[in-house]
C-alpha cells in the first residue's frame, strides 16, 4: 500500500476502481481503492501494479491533485480536511470556465495542504439578478474533502 502497510489475504475481485479481498483466515470481504495500493503481488507469482505513489510538496504541484469522481475510491485514504473554492460575485467567467476555474482553485488549495486527492462534496452554481447565462452573471461554489495515503 502506498501508506507503507501490507495487507495479507486472498484478492476477490479487482474492478475499475475497487480491489475487493479477504484477510489471511478470515472470510469477511473489504474494499480498498486502487489509490490507496501500490502493487498486488499473487500467490501465482504474478504482480499487477495498479497506481503510482502521488507526491505533494506544494501549491506548485497543484497539477498532480487528483479529483476523486465517486466516495468509493476513497476507501482505505485518510480524509485529513475541507476545503472550499469559488468564483468572485462579478467575473469574467462562463458556466464552463468558472467550474474550471474553481476545481483549479480547490486543486492547489489541496495541494498547499499537500493532500494529494480531493472529493467534492458541494457544488453549486448561482445567477444573480436573473441575468441571462453569460459572463460574469454565474457564480460557482464547491467544497471538497482533502484525503491523503
Amino acid at each position: 500500500m502506498h501508506n507503507g502497510s501490507k495487507v495479507i489475504g486472498e484478492v476477490v475481485n479487482v474492478n475499475h476502481f475497487m480491489v475487493t479481498f479477504k484477510y489471511k483466515n478470515e472470510k469477511t470481504e473489504h474494499e480498498l481503492s486502487h489509490y490507496a495500493i501500490e502493487k498486488i503481488h499473487f500467490g501465482s507469482g504474478r504482480v499487477q501494479t495498479l497506481t503510482e505513489k502521488v507526491t505533494i510538496n506544494g501549491e506548485e504541484d497543484w497539477e498532480k491533485v487528483t479529483i476523486l469522481e465517486d466516495k468509493e475510491q476513497s476507501a482505505g485514504l485518510k480524509r485529513k480536511g475541507e476545503i472550499s473554492a469559488r468564483t468572485r460575485f462579478l467575473n469574467l467567467h462562463t458556466t464552463y470556465s468558472g467550474n474550471i476555474k474553481v476545481a483549479e482553485n480547490l486543486k492547489r488549495e489541496a495541494a498547499k495542504q499537500k493532500h494529494p486527492f480531493i472529493l467534492i462534496s458541494f457544488e453549486r452554481a448561482t445567477v444573480y439578478n436573473g441575468l441571462i447565462k453569460s459572463w460574469g452573471a454565474i457564480q460557482e461554489i464547491k467544497r471538497a474533502f482533502c484525503y491523503q495515503y
